[in-house]
């Protein structure tokens, strides 16, 4: 879609203009009858998680709408903490808010009648509907059955972010966004091992090696970023076509063990634990030096950029091949809001360049929309202050390229739980990846398909 003609903010308002009717009447039918005008005041609540920083963008972002739309209050509901849980008991009590975010138990609410059809409205639209608006994947991963009940907030990946003055004191050319020259995993496993030092001086596998006193770690990644390797070690966590986990499979748990190793094993990871007890979190941590690497995604961006150091950004190590986890948030409408029509002016909103470029410039989402890479649209958000020099391989490249987008099913929100409780063992190397993974594969299938049958009873 190309804007070279009228401001993209320009069109955006005429064509909010043009097709607020039809929308309005879109939204009426889809409920079988129709809503009063919008009012003076309504007040709309919208939720979402995030960090202080993360929370202070958005916040700018709807203090715009609000301006654009002074009928509408926009109260904002920030919720950092325990979120599914926070929105669990609020949907269970049937007082949602009217706008919120949700992860990947997508599937199951839009199948609870959770959130609204906005289909109709959605391809009636004449910019989110339009076919060259958001990149093909948009559909794939936001369309149950066919319909929509929300879209994707951002872009998101996993990569690696590297403290430069660390890996330049020890010697090591730093790594690249190009996937044709990601590290291996033994090459990954060799500058670890170099990046971690003891209190004494030594380095993991050297006699008095002391990993209860280590000054600096070479790696540190969360638990739940062990998916990434599964792809790259060719492998996959939930098949599309069988709607089935496979992760008993030797690609998913040689890579599962891997992961936990550089812990377990090779002694080159920090545990989270350990970074809670220095009163740091991995931010702070690879800002500090204290660790030399840290496995995140592009949201970390925003965080990192403001924290004063010399920080460098890489694909991820391989095992087989290149690979990254795909994926986003999303927002949808609550189904049962008293104020559908101020509540999809809101959502359409959050789907505009208008509010994404913002917070794509500071750094906390990747770009969604096929407008915001075109040469104009880059000039929109590339900062340098936040953005390092070779941010935009992985926008154009290792994202579509390398990225793998976890299906939708219906029943992970039970089973993201049992596989987070059996993988515990793992992390602390009570049982090994291939027995879990093969105990627990039967059990989160069996529990996936008896979910499924619930919903269709």
């Amino acid at each position: 879609m190309s804007n070279k003609a009228i401001s993209r903010r320009d069109f955006l308002k005429a064509a909010a203009t043009s097709a607020a009717a039809a929308q309005m009447m879109g939204v009426a039918g889809a409920f079988g009858h129709s809503f009063a005008a919008a009012q003076d005041n309504v007040v709309i609540r919208k939720m979402a998680w995030g960090s202080p920083l993360e929370k202070g963008n958005i916040e700018a972002g709807l203090a715009a709408f609000m301006e654009e739309n002074p009928g509408i209050e926009v109260q904002y509901i920030h919720t950092p903490d325990r979120y599914e849980e926070v929105l669990q008991t609020m949907l269970a009590a049937g007082d949602a808010p009217d706008v919120y975010k949700l992860g990947n138990y997508y599937t199951d609410l839009a199948t609870r009648g959770a959130l609204m059809d906005v289909t109709e409205l959605v391809q009636n639209d004449p910019v989110l509907g339009a076919p060259d608006y958001f990149f093909p994947f948009e559909e794939a991963r936001s369309t149950i059955d066919g319909k929509w009940y929300a879209i994707g907030s951002t872009f998101q990946w996993r990569m690696i972010y590297y403290n430069k003055a660390t890996l330049e004191a020890a010697g090591i050319p730093l790594p690249s966004t190009d996937p044709a020259e990601a590290w291996t995993w033994d090459q990954f496993l060799d500058v670890a091992r170099t990046l971690t030092v003891d209190a004494s001086g030594k380095h993991p596998g050297e006699d008095g090696f002391d990993v209860n006193n280590v000054v600096s770690w070479g790696f540190f990644a969360p638990d739940v970023m062990f998916d990434n390797f599964i792809f790259s070690n060719g492998g996959k966590v939930l098949d599309a076509e069988t709607g089935q986990y496979v992760l008993d499979q030797p690609e998913a748990y040689e890579a599962v063990q891997a992961f936990a190793d550089l812990r377990l094993k090779d002694m080159v990871a920090g545990q989270a634990a350990v970074l809670e007890q220095m009163g740091m979190n991995a931010w702070q941590m690879l800002a500090s030096g204290n660790v030399a690497m840290i496995v995140d995604g592009n949201w970390a961006l925003q965080d990192l950029a403001k924290m004063g150091f010399d920080f460098g950004v890489a694909v991820l190590p391989i095992l087989k091949q290149p690979a990254t986890v795909a994926s986003s948030s999303w927002t949808g409408i609550y189904s049962q809001t008293a104020h559908p029509e101020e509540s999809w002016k809101l959502f359409r909103y959050l789907n505009t360049d208008d509010y994404q470029v913002g917070l794509v410039k500071v750094g906390l989402w990747g770009v969604s929309h096929q407008t915001l890479l075109t040469p104009e649209g880059i000039e929109t958000w590339f900062d340098p202050a936040v953005h390092p020099e070779n941010w935009l391989a992985l926008e154009n490249d290792y994202k579509f390229n390398y990225g793998h987008v976890l299906p939708n099913i219906l029943g992970t929100l039970k089973t993201n739980v049992m596989l987070t409780q059996g993988l515990a063992e793992v992390w602390i190397g009570a049982r090994s990846a291939e027995e879990v993974l093969k105990e627990l594969t039967p059990q989160l299938n069996a529990t996936l398909a008896d979910e499924q049958s619930r919903a269709t009873a």
